[in-house]
């Protein structure tokens, strides 16, 4: 059952990589003129999923420590006004 489940993830992703590499291919192929071999086109469309899984890892990234912060902030509020009275 986890096979079958980890195969078709993993199908999804190759599926949307090649998708996505194809449109890039095509779309430097009418801007440049040059033609680029369909070998390539896998691998551009790894790196791009890649890419956008790394700039939402980095934005997830920052948001925890911004909630982080935020947490440490309102503990030390909660701690003077505790001090205080």
């Amino acid at each position: 059952m986890a096979e079958d489940l980890l195969t078709n993830v993993m199908a999804f992703i190759y599926t949307i990589g090649h998708w996505i590499g194809g449109k890039i291919v095509e779309l430097i192929q009418s801007v440049s003129g040059i033609i680029i071999p369909q070998s390539i086109v896998d691998a551009i469309g790894m790196l791009v999923i890649l890419t956008i899984f790394l700039g939402i890892a980095e934005v997830a990234k920052k948001a925890i420590w911004i909630v982080v912060a935020i947490g440490w902030v309102l503990i030390i509020v909660r701690i003077l006004i505790l001090m205080i009275g």
